[in-house]
Parts: C-alpha cells; structure tokens; sequence
C-alpha cells in the first residue's frame, strides 16, 4: 500500500486526532493567508517566504534504504528516518491542518493522485501549489482513498527537535520514493511542495519503462516545401539558459503556420515517444521578466488570477520584476490559459526534436546536431555555466547536471542509458545541442571581441525554427565538427552573419586546439563518474 510508512508512523495513529479542513475552495484558502498578502494593483495576491526563498537541494535525502541512490543523491538511514518521522507525528496534533487533492497530468496511463496535507498556518503555500495541478474527482477527496503521492510539508515541524552534532538541520526534505510519500520540513518554500510530487512522478515514468524529463514541450507549425507540418519539441535546459523564453516564444510566425504551447517544466515520455504534461499552470521565475523581451508571459501576470512569491510590490501595488529586494529567485503563478498560444491539450503526442540547451561562451556552437550516442553524451553532461542567480561564487564556471534535472531519484547512469535506448526504438527523434551563450570569448585572433560575440535570443529563436523545417537526419548543408564529432549547419539563411557565430574564426590555430583540450578533459571528467554507462555512449565522446 502507497501510505505503509504512514500508516505505521503517522496515518493510524497521528490522522485521527487532527484538526482538518479537507479541500477547501481557493477563496477560502486566500483568506486563511489574507495576514501575509500584499495585494498587487491589479487584485492579485503577493507573500514573501519567511523560511527560504529557494530549493534546499544540500538538505534533500533519500529516505527509504530499499531505493538505490544516484552519486549526487544523499540518503538517510533508518534509525534517523524513524527519528525524524515519529518526532514529525508527535507535533502534528498541535497544529491545524489542510489537506488538498490535486491531479498530476490528465492522460489515466500517466496521471498520479496527489495529496498536500499542510498547516493552516500555510495556507498560502497550498494556494500557490494547488493551482499548479489539475482538480480530482471529489471521491478522491475523501481522507480514507489513497493518493499514488502524499506529502507532508511542515516548516516548523523540527523547531523544538533537540539537535546533537548539527543534526538535524534546520531544514529537511525526506523522499520515500517507494512509498510516494515526502515531508517537507523547515521551509515554506513554494516549489519545495511543487517538486515533492513532480520528483515521485519522474521516478514512477521510469519505473514504466519511460523516462521523466526536466523539459518544456511544444508544437511548432512551419512551412517546409511540402505545406504545412507540425514539430514537436522538448526542450531542456538549467536555470538561466532560456529554457522557458525559449518554450514560449512564438518564434515569429504567422497563420498558418504557428506555435502551440504544451508545458514549461516537467514532461514524462513513453517508450513510444510521446510526451505526457503534467501541470495545469506555470510557476515562473520572474528574475528579470520585462514587457518588452517577454510580452506574452508578463501581460499573463498582470491579472488578479496570478499569484507572486519573493517579488518585490512596492506601496503603490506595482510589481518590480528587477527590483531584487526579495532575492533574485521570485516567482510566479502564470495560468496557463492566458499565455499566448497555449490550448487545452498539454501533451505531446510525437516528439520529432529534443533541444538541449546550454550556455557556454567560447568553442560550443550556437547549435550542434548529435547522433544517438552523442545525444546520450550530452543529456549525461547537463551542461552549462553558474549563473549569478545560483551560485553568485561561482558565475561563469560550467556547471553540469545529469539530464539538465536536479530532481533524479537513483543511479543516474539508468537516464542515460534509458533515453539512448528510447532514441533507438523512436527514430523520429533528432536530438540537437543550443548554445544561448556567447562564442568567442577571450578570443586571440586579430579583431576578436574580448567578451566574445553574444548569440542573442532571436538568433536561438531562428535556429529552433531552422530546425522545425529540417525534413530528417543526413543530406546537404549540415558539416560534421572533426573535433566533436556532430554537425553544424553550414547556413541558416534567416540569420544573416552566420559565418560570425564559427567559433573558429576567433581564436588562433593554437589557443583553438588548448580550449578543445580543455573542454574534453572538462567532459570527459564528468562521464568518468558513471562507469555504468553503456559502452556505445562511453566511448562516443572523443578523448
């Protein structure tokens, strides 16, 4: 049974003797927050996090001995599982609770049941996240059915708990993957409750046969010599790499052709390639969101449906997206409804192209396209660089994470091997590198820009819509890299200048061949901390 842990620590003897509002309606849930709101001019409400404005990724730990872990995975034993759990049900009874029922997807194959329960002291973490998933059916509601995934959040859950040898920490996130369940304890964080579920559905699409993907999907609908045709796209990337301006660009296109806008964070593909959504609406990062550069996201937040956590209001009711007052990591309830081009269906049902996003700034390519083994190579290598809004110590230094998805649960060569065999069985599937960054940079040729030569997000725009028109693998125009092994495009005609964005052209012979060296012992270091990768994707990188 899902809730065995819970029934043994928790449900049976703890459930009973709580205070519970079951369901209740969106209203009634603002109420309960109406003490923190600062309410934006426009009618929507406004909290800041008095715990954590982030993730708490140092203090996440497998919880279950049973569940093989990853190498960046920590893991709690028994005995302090048991601590933590019997100590967290020894406080509940103090407190008022809420418990809420939402829906993980719509597809009945890949659609999960998942249950918040949450103190009402709360409540606006509740309101935040229940609108990131879709209503049950209200037999669901009933405390007696089982949810597939429960999660206790309880930020003050370990106030009281003596600590001993700076254990436990202030704020602990514990992960029983076999039994879909997770406590949440220590932080009030928004998306600590959002990824408790969305975590237990990446693990369970494995456990299918599929694989769960940190990635936004959409259609594109381009003209390509043959009429009209529709592309899908899965698109990854880590925070700061334009993944979802990228999702939600319109790339510039008229009727007919077009884009529709399927999902931003989360997709769960099958072993027939299609690409199940998740949410129902977005919860945005809002660092530096402007009318300007991202009309169709900013005008889908400036109504009293939306909901900001960490952004900064000012006493006039204005939100201030670049003011940082409340950190660099605010956010945002975007419903997905009102951002331009999206439509009912959330799910993708062929993937025809993924599109691993990086930033780099001196030898990668703005785009690069990969063969099934390289393609494996790089969804091993999550490459990127540090940006100040996550490390501000270590801006500009790579940065990797396996699949682009801080939120694997176990070994993480199983993802790799998992999407190299998944490319194997769905031809259809063309796998390309993006590099948002720059080329160039620290470049020793005559006239090389010192910073290098920066790929602007219209040229990225252009080079998706380059490859939505692409037909299939191989022909003319596309040349394959002697160091690296995949292909660039020689042209894209819509991108005048092209020939400026060779990273080649900025360097001498020499210092070329030094970075090259560098970027290989710099990858191949990573790969080396997965032996079990298969051998085809070991040995795809070149040495």
């Amino acid at each position: 049974m899902a809730l065995t842990l819970i029934k043994e620590n928790i449900w049976a003897k703890t459930y009973p003797q709580l205070k519970i509002l079951n369901n209740p309606p969106e209203e009634v849930l603002r109420d309960l927050a109406r003490a923190e709101e600062i309410t934006t001019r426009f009618g929507a409400p406004s909290y800041r996090t008095r715990q954590a404005a982030s993730r708490s990724a140092a203090n996440t730990y497998l919880a279950n001995e049973k569940t093989a872990s990853g190498r960046f995975q920590r893991t709690l034993d028994v005995r302090r599982t048991k601590e933590i759990i019997n100590y967290v049900a020894s406080q509940m009874p103090g407190a008022s609770w809420i418990s809420l029922d939402r829906a993980i997807g719509r597809n009945p194959n890949f659609s999960f049941h998942c249950r918040l329960l949450i103190p009402q002291a709360f409540a606006r973490v509740g309101l935040m996240w229940s609108k990131t998933l879709f209503p049950t059916q209200e037999a669901k509601h009933d405390p007696r059915v089982e949810p597939d995934f429960l999660t206790v959040y309880f930020p003050e859950a370990l106030d009281g708990m003596e600590r001993k040898d700076n254990w436990p920490p202030s704020t602990l996130i514990l992960i029983n993957p076999e039994q879909g369940i997770t406590f949440v304890l220590g932080t009030d964080y928004v998306g600590e409750a959002k990824m408790s579920f969305l975590r237990q559905a990446l693990y369970q699409t494995k456990k299918k046969g599929g694989l769960g993907l940190h990635a936004g999907s959409k259609i594109v609908r381009v003209r390509n010599g043959q009429g009209v045709k529709s592309c899908g796209m899965l698109l990854f990337g880590l925070s700061g790499t334009g993944k979802t301006t990228l999702t939600l660009d319109d790339h510039g296109l008229t009727p007919p052709e077009g884009v529709t806008v399927l999902q931003d964070d989360i997709a769960l593909l099958t072993p027939q390639g299609r690409a199940f959504g998740t949410e129902d609406n977005f919860y945005v990062k809002t660092e530096g969101l402007k009318a300007e550069e991202q009309a169709g996201l900013y005008q889908s937040l400036i109504n009293p449906e939306a909901i900001f956590e960490n952004v900064t209001v000012d006493k006039s009711g204005e939100i201030r997206f670049t003011d940082y007052t409340n950190g660099t990591n605010g956010r945002a309830l975007a419903l997905r409804r009102k951002i331009p081009n999206t439509g009912d269906s959330i799910d993708l049902e062929r993937v025809d192209k993924m599109i691993f996003i990086a930033r780099r700034d001196t030898i990668v390519p703005p785009v690069a396209r990969l063969n099934r083994e390289l393609a494996a190579v790089f969804f091993m290598l999550g490459e990127s660089i540090e940006t100040s809004a996550g490390d501000p110590t270590r801006a500009g230094q790579p940065k990797h994470e396996v699949g682009f998805n801080p939120f694997i649960i176990g070994p993480e060569e199983i993802e790799g091997n998992r999407l190299y065999d998944l490319l194997n069985a769905n031809p259809q599937i063309e796998v390309y590198l993006l590099n948002t960054g720059s080329v160039g940079k620290g470049g020793d040729a005559p006239d090389a820009p010192k910073e290098g030569l920066k790929i602007p997000k219209e040229v990225s725009s252009k080079i998706l819509t380059f490859l939505a028109r692409q037909k299939t693998s191989g022909g003319a125009g596309w040349i394959r890299d002697p160091d690296w092994g995949y292909e660039i495009p020689e042209r894209i005609p819509d991108i005048p200048g092209w020939e400026n964005f060779d990273p080649r052209k900025y360097y001498t012979n020499a210092t070329y061949g030094r970075l090259v060296t560098q970027l290989k012992a710099e990858r191949q270091a990573w790969l080396a901390q997965f032996p079990g990768l298969k051998s085809a994707i070991r040995s795809a990188l070149p040495g």
